[in-house]
């Protein structure tokens, strides 16, 4: 799975409240990001540790069908066996693949997993990446195309060879809500999972009001960008800072244009608040490719769904950091830096 850093964070403020509350938390390295779960309880609660494992669990799950990285996942095997046979794959990966499309479509392709041929071309996690040749990513662009996937019944089969799926942008989000379904069995009224740049936090009424999202600042390593206030929320971001190398000063970054075939610009940094996790991991994608002004209209069109871009934006032919925020959190926000 191609991970992300942390590009947001979740600060609990203990107020009046605070000294009741006990923190029960645990970390593992899943999906190839530090993914934490906390609960937030007046009491150590019955064999929370076991719950707290059963979530873990249900991620590396989804982490095995879903990676692009190993020929023996389901994605895998659709790859391997692209223009050749569908094959049959686990429900998660149907319902991933339906999710990815239905993004796809609402964003025009600016959110497509068939990108896979695009990234592998770019290469970004090689030691020594190197700018691809237009030829070269003319020859990889044609190979992607959401619309060109055929989902039937439980087989999914990509018609043409050296096609390739990649659900990096959208597994991650939806393995926390996979992991988050596990608490609400188990009737958890406070916790968190953060899993890299996907967050979900469900707030009762230990924690309302006592958590603020903080954004990376896009631009330096340990500072903030802004903070918005926010109890429940699902919530994912998207930056130019998590994969990238640098050729002649210029920045060469992995969130790719599905229609270009180059790094997606002059967005540089994505934060979304959707109803799902997984929603909010593909939208800061396709928000980030549709740009500024386009992914606030999107965001504004799409349902209980709001956002944070922050871009470049030339003046006097120098580069500045601006920013835009759709109205529903508009209050909310407070830009740092």
């Amino acid at each position: 799975m191609r991970s992300s850093c942390s590009a947001i964070c979740l600060i609990f403020f203990f107020g009046c409240r605070g000294n009741d509350i006990k923190l029960f938390e645990k970390k593992q390295i899943v999906m190839d990001t530090l993914v934490s779960i906390t609960i937030y309880a007046k009491q150590e609660p019955e064999n929370w540790q076991q719950h707290v494992e059963q979530a873990f669990e249900k991620m590396r799950q989804i982490e095995d069908l879903a990676t692009s990285f190993n020929d023996s996942s389901d994605v895998g095997q659709i790859n391997l066996n692209a223009g050749q046979k569908g094959i049959s794959v686990h429900k998660y990966v149907l319902e991933l693949l339906k999710q990815a499309r239905q993004v796809a479509e609402t964003s025009e392709g600016a959110f497509d997993v068939s990108i896979l041929p695009l990234l592998d071309l770019w290469n970004f996690k090689s030691s020594n990446p190197r700018v691809p040749t237009e030829a070269e990513v003319l020859e990889k662009r044609k190979l992607v195309d959401f619309r060109k996937i055929v989902i039937k019944d439980d087989k999914v089969f990509l018609p043409e060879a050296n096609m390739g799926i990649d659900l990096g942008a959208i597994a991650k989000g939806y393995a926390v809500d996979r992991a988050v379904e596990v608490f609400e069995k188990y009737d958890y009224k406070d916790f968190m999972v953060e899993a890299g740049g996907d967050l979900r936090a469900v707030a009762g009424e230990l924690t309302q009001g006592q958590r603020t999202i903080w954004v990376r600042h896009p631009r330096k390593i340990a500072g903030f960008f802004a903070k918005i206030k926010m109890d429940e929320a699902a919530v994912a971001s998207s930056g130019d800072y998590e994969r990238y190398f640098e050729v002649n000063g210029k920045r060469f970054h992995h969130i790719l244009n599905p229609e270009t075939g180059y790094p997606a610009s002059p967005v540089v940094s994505v934060t979304i608040f959707s109803e799902t996790t997984a929603l909010a991991d593909a939208y800061a994608t396709a928000v980030f490719v549709l740009g500024p002004e386009k992914g606030l209209d999107f965001i504004e069109r799409l349902p209980e769904t709001e956002g944070l871009i922050v871009y470049h934006k030339e003046i006097d032919s120098d580069l500045i950091l601006d920013w835009k925020v759709s109205k529903g959190i508009a209050e909310n926000l407070e830009i740092i830096n």
